[in-house]
C-alpha cells in the first residue's frame, strides 16, 4: 500500500490523501476528487492518469513537486521530484516516517552486492562439481541475469546492478521492469541530464541527502508494505 498526504496549504489547496494498493491504482484522491479542492489554487494540485491501472502522476505545482506512481507486476513503485527546501521543511527529526525517502535504507538493512555475487559464483561452481540437478525455471545465474537486464538497461549503473541483484535473489523479471521504469522516471524528473546514471558511491554526503555510502555498490533493499509521504 502507498499513501501520500498533501496537507492543507493556506488558501491554495485542501488536505488531500492519495492511496494505492496492488491492482488498485486510482486516478483520484480518496475523496474522489482529482484536484486540490475548492480553494483558489485547487488546480495547482492535480492527478493525471497516464496508463490506466499502471501509471499515474500527481503534480503539486504550489510546492514544485511531481510524484510518479506505477504498478509493475505485483509491486508499487514511486518517484518524487521535490525542491530541497520543501524536503527540509517536511522533515520531522522526531519521526522515522521519512527516513527511507531521505536517507535510504539503514545500514543494517543494506546488502553488499559484490559479496552476494561472489557467494552466488561459489555456489555455482559447487553445483557444477556435484550431481547434475535441473535448475528451477525462474533461477538466474549472474550471467543470465546480466544478459536479461541489458535488454532494458544497457548502461551498467546502479539501476542495472539493482536489476541483476533482484533477478538473482527473486527470479522475478518484473524487477527488471521496475528498474527500467525507475530510470525512465529519473530521465523525466531529473533537471541535470548529465547526472542520470548513478554509479558506485565513494564519499559520504551530508545527512538528509542520501543513504549511507561505501566504496563499492551497496543495494538498498526494503520491503515497503506502507510508505507515507507527508507534504506541506
Amino acid at each position: 500500500q502507498l499513501t501520500i498526504i498533501f496537507k492543507s496549504f493556506q488558501e491554495c489547496v485542501d488536505q488531500k490523501v492519495y492511496q494505492a494498493e496492488m491492482d488498485e491504482l486510482p486516478a483520484a484522491f480518496v475523496d474522489g476528487s482529482k484536484n486540490g479542492g475548492d480553494k483558489h489554487g485547487a488546480n495547482s494540485l492535480k492527478i493525471t492518469e497516464k496508463v490506466s491501472g499502471q501509471h499515474i502522476e500527481i503534480q503539486a505545482k504550489y510546492i514544485g513537486t511531481t510524484i510518479v506512481v506505477r504498478q509493475v507486476g505485483r509491486y508499487l513503485t514511486f518517484a518524487v521530484r521535490m525542491p530541497e527546501e520543501v524536503v527540509n521543511a517536511v522533515e520531522d527529526r522526531d519521526s522515522q516516517g521519512l527516513y527511507l525517502c531521505l536517507r535510504g535504507c539503514p545500514a543494517n538493512q543494506q546488502i553488499d552486492f559484490q559479496a552476494v555475487r561472489s557467494a552466488q559464483a561459489t555456489e555455482g561452481r559447487a553445483r557444477r562439481k556435484g550431481p547434475s540437478l535441473p535448475a528451477p525455471p525462474e533461477a538466474f545465474t549472474y550471467e543470465t541475469a546480466t544478459a536479461k537486464c541489458r535488454e532494458k538497461l544497457p548502461v551498467e549503473d546502479l539501476y542495472f546492478q539493482s536489476c541483476v541483484f533482484d533477478l538473482l535473489t527473486t527470479g522475478d523479471v518484473n524487477f527488471m521492469l521496475a528498474a527500467y521504469y525507475a530510470f525512465e522516471d529519473v530521465k523525466m524528473l531529473h533537471s541535470n541530464k548529465d547526472k542520470l546514471h548513478l554509479y558506485e558511491r565513494t564519499r559520504v554526503l551530508s545527512p538528509g541527502n542520501t543513504a549511507p555510502t561505501g566504496t563499492h555498490p551497496t543495494l538498498w533493499v526494503a520491503l515497503l508494505c506502507l510508505c507515507w509521504l507527508c507534504l506541506l
